[in-house]
């Protein structure tokens, strides 16, 4: 014989992890798209920070460019 109480509680408790799988898999779409997102804004501030490297060598170098080009006129006007 069948005893429906058991088997009401079973479709219950089916109903209850269905429900549940639904939620989870609904939250880990939710973290992968903000992943998604904060890998794009990673890649984006790794782009700024090259730029803004590049641009402080190009100062320094332009700066010991100048340093030494007026190197090189000091010891010519001492050379005259």
């Amino acid at each position: 014989m069948v005893d429906f109480e058991k088997t009401l509680m079973a479709i219950n408790e089916k109903k209850r992890w269905e429900k549940r799988e639904k939620e989870i898999l609904e939250r880990l779409e939710e973290v992968r798209s903000k992943k998604k997102k904060l890998k794009k804004k990673a890649k984006e501030l790794k782009k700024r920070i090259r730029r803004a490297e590049d641009g402080m060598r190009a100062k320094r170098k332009q700066s010991r460019d100048v340093s030494n080009t007026s190197i090189d006129l000091i010891e010519e006007i001492r050379r005259m």
